[in-house]
């Protein structure tokens, strides 16, 4: 039996025990069908899995008795936050699943000299942020925000800027230790805001001859800023050694 995933905050963790009422718990008894005496993994956003069983269900929650705390293969080590200049017709709604399926922490979108789309309902973003973290197993919490490219190059760390004109650097020689990168709307970046993310020592990357739409860009620029840093690679580590652990043999036998 396949094991399900359920969402608490660590204020209804006592005693060993979780107590999860609201929408999680329709979720759960109405969707998933979770009956008492099932395991399953509780996750509270801050990267480790809460192994456990159904121990009862009332009538408005369910409790769960933890029986073990791992950590989650699924969450990134590093911390990266992806600049996004934002993009119209829906495609800012792709772009935050997409970035959190492959293990970006924080999604910034900004307006620049070619943003039009100005108007980023950040409430609704941040629900699919959600959305995507449940739907790829991940046990973190993931943020999206909203500036200007100003701000963002001023505060950004560790960064590179995806570019289309000549560049400071090939993909091949992204460093290992980027932890913010960023990547333009549908019009790119203008010569001037180039210039000031140079100023700031962000250096630039060039993604090949090939003219990429906006959200193909971001998605091809996400998962080689993983790669170069590891966050693929790490994952699998973990995802290795957790199923060699009595717990996980447990579970895939239930």
């Amino acid at each position: 039996m396949e094991i399900r995933r359920l969402h608490a905050n660590l204020n209804d963790f006592n005693d060993g025990v979780f107590e999860i009422s609201g929408d999680e718990f329709n979720y759960a008894v109405k969707v998933l069908r979770q009956k008492q005496g099932f395991s399953v993994i509780v996750n509270v956003g801050d990267g480790y899995d809460y192994l456990g069983v159904i121990t009862e269900i009332k009538k408005d929650r369910l409790c769960v008795k933890v029986s073990e705390k791992v950590e989650n293969p699924a969450t990134p080590k590093n911390k990266i936050t992806l600049y996004q200049g934002s993009c119209k017709l829906g495609k800012n709604d792709f772009i935050v699943q997409k970035a959190v399926e492959l293990g970006v922490s924080r999604v910034v979108f900004f307006t620049s000299d070619f943003v039009t789309e100005k108007d980023v309902n950040l409430e609704r973003l941040n629900k699919i942020a959600k959305e995507a973290l449940k739907q790829c197993d991940r046990a973190d919490e993931v943020t999206v925000e909203f500036t200007t490219f100003e701000n963002a190059v001023n505060v950004a760390e560790n960064g590179i800027i995806f570019f289309e004109g000549d560049c400071d650097l090939s993909v091949n020689e992204i460093p290992s230790d980027v932890r913010s990168y960023f990547v333009g709307s549908e019009g790119g970046f203008s010569e001037k805001e180039i210039s000031l993310a140079k100023e700031k020592g962000i250096k630039t990357v060039s993604l090949g001859k090939r003219i990429l739409r906006a959200e193909t860009a971001s998605v091809v620029a996400t998962t080689l800023v993983q790669l170069k840093t590891g966050g693929f690679y790490e994952s699998l580590r973990i995802h290795a050694r957790l199923q060699s652990q009595p717990i996980r043999k447990r579970r895939d036998n239930q």
